[in-house]
């Protein structure tokens, strides 16, 4: 059950960037794509990045886990970069965004 619970959890992450951006968001993606990602990744990985403050570790060590990153990274591909914003709508649609928040609720 790994990958669907990081998967919904990234889905929600990245629409509320998405979201935060507005109608530039398209734009904005195209043309900082690192910024983008940096962002996206810092409100996915935010709780692990204000307990490794708290508690005395790394700061980057939330992204040790490749796969996690990875799985992240590839999330935001689909929802910024899909072909027709066909990712950021299928995430959008209702239902799936029900299903998406509930397994989020599991993750937290």
């Amino acid at each position: 059950m790994w990958p669907y619970f990081d998967i919904a959890h990234c889905a929600m992450c990245c629409l509320a960037v998405r979201e935060d951006l507005g109608s530039g968001s398209h734009g904005f993606s195209r043309k900082h794509p690192l910024a983008c990602w940096v962002s996206t990744m810092l409100v996915i990985y935010a709780g692990g990045f204000i307990a490794a403050l708290l508690l005395g570790e790394p700061m980057l060590s939330p992204l040790k886990n490749t796969q996690s990153v990875l799985l992240a990274t590839a999330v935001w591909y689909v929802i910024f970069y899909s072909p027709f914003d066909i990712g950021y709508k299928f995430a959008k649609f209702l239902p799936v965004k029900i299903l998406i928040a509930a397994l989020k609720e599991v993750y937290r």
